[in-house]
C-alpha cells in the first residue's frame, strides 16, 4: 500500500512534463535541422536528412512537424523570434546610451537622436551575419529559395515577421513625427488594401540591406562588402526620404560614438 506522505502526479502535472519533454525533443529536432541548414542549406533540409541527423525514424518526425515545409517555418520562426527579441534589446540599450550622453553633453535634439537610432539600427542589420549568423544566414537563404515553404506554412510566419520588423518601423515613423524624414503618403498593397508609409519604407530599406548582405556571397568578388555596401544604402534612403545632411552626418557619427561606448560598457 503506497505510503500517504509520498506526493502523487496529478493529471494535469502528467500531462506538464509530457509537454515539456515534447517541446524538448522539437527543440532538439528544430537545432539538428539548423545544423544542416549550416552544412547543406536550405535545399539539403529534408525530412529524411533530418531522420538520419537525429537517428529517428522518419515517420516519426511526422508527430512534430507535418511536412518539410512546416520544419522550415518553424525553424524560420524561431530565428525570427531571436532577432526580433535582440533588436528590442538593442533599441532600449540606445535609448539608454542617448539619455547617458545627454546627461554628459547636454540634451540631444530630437531630429538627431530620431537619425541616430536609425544609424545604430542599420549597424546592428549589417552586423547581424557575424553575430547572430544561424539565424541570419537562414532567413537569407529562404529569401532564395523559391517554394520552399507553401502558402499556408508561409503564411503562419507573417506576424512573428511583422513583429519583428516593427522595430525599424517605429524607428522610421518616429523619425518621421519629429521631422527628421519627409512624410511619405500611406500606399497599397497587392490586394488594395492600405499600406501605411513608414511600412513601406521598412519593406525598402529591409530588402535593400539584406541585398547589400547578398555581395559578399558573389562568387566573383567585389572590392569592398556587404557591410560597406549596406551604410551607403541607408545614407542614400535616408538622403532621398528628406534627412537633412547636417543631422544625417551628425547622427552617424553620434551612433558610432554610442555603439562604441555601450559595446565597451561605459553606458551600463
Amino acid at each position: 500500500m503506497p505510503s500517504e506522505n509520498v506526493p502523487r502526479s496529478t493529471p494535469a502535472v502528467v500531462a506538464d512534463r509530457r509537454t515539456r519533454k515534447r517541446d524538448a525533443r522539437r527543440n532538439h529536432l528544430l537545432d539538428l535541422a539548423a545544423d544542416l541548414v549550416e552544412s547543406v542549406g536550405v535545399d539539403g533540409v529534408t525530412m529524411t536528412a533530418l531522420a538520419e541527423a537525429a537517428d529517428y525514424a522518419p515517420a516519426s518526425l511526422y508527430t512534430y512537424f507535418a511536412s518539410r515545409s512546416a520544419l522550415l517555418a518553424a525553424l524560420q520562426e524561431r530565428a525570427l523570434v531571436v532577432l526580433g527579441s535582440v533588436a528590442e534589446a538593442e533599441l532600449a540599450a540606445w535609448n539608454e546610451a542617448l539619455a547617458d550622453h545627454a546627461a554628459r553633453s547636454g540634451p540631444v535634439p530630437e531630429r538627431l537622436a530620431a537619425l541616430t537610432r536609425l544609424w545604430a539600427f542599420s549597424a546592428l542589420f549589417l552586423a547581424a551575419p557575424h553575430e547572430h549568423p544561424r539565424e541570419f544566414r537562414l532567413q537569407q537563404q529562404l529569401l532564395v529559395s523559391a517554394g520552399a515553404e507553401d502558402t499556408a506554412d508561409a503564411a503562419r510566419v507573417v506576424p512573428t515577421a511583422m513583429v519583428v520588423l516593427d522595430v525599424p518601423r517605429r524607428l522610421l515613423a518616429a523619425a518621421e513625427s519629429v521631422g527628421a524624414l519627409e512624410p511619405l503618403a500611406d500606399n497599397a498593397d497587392p490586394l488594395d488594401d492600405p499600406l501605411d508609409g513608414s511600412l513601406l519604407r521598412t519593406f525598402a530599406w529591409i530588402v535593400a540591406l539584406n541585398g547589400a548582405l547578398m555581395a559578399d556571397g558573389l562568387t566573383t568578388g567585389l572590392p569592398t562588402t556587404g557591410s560597406a555596401l549596406g551604410v551607403v544604402v541607408t545614407d542614400a534612403l535616408l538622403r532621398g526620404w528628406g534627412a537633412p545632411s547636417a543631422d544625417l552626418g551628425a547622427g552617424r557619427e553620434l551612433a558610432l560614438t554610442l555603439l562604441a561606448r555601450s559595446n565597451s560598457g561605459g553606458a551600463r
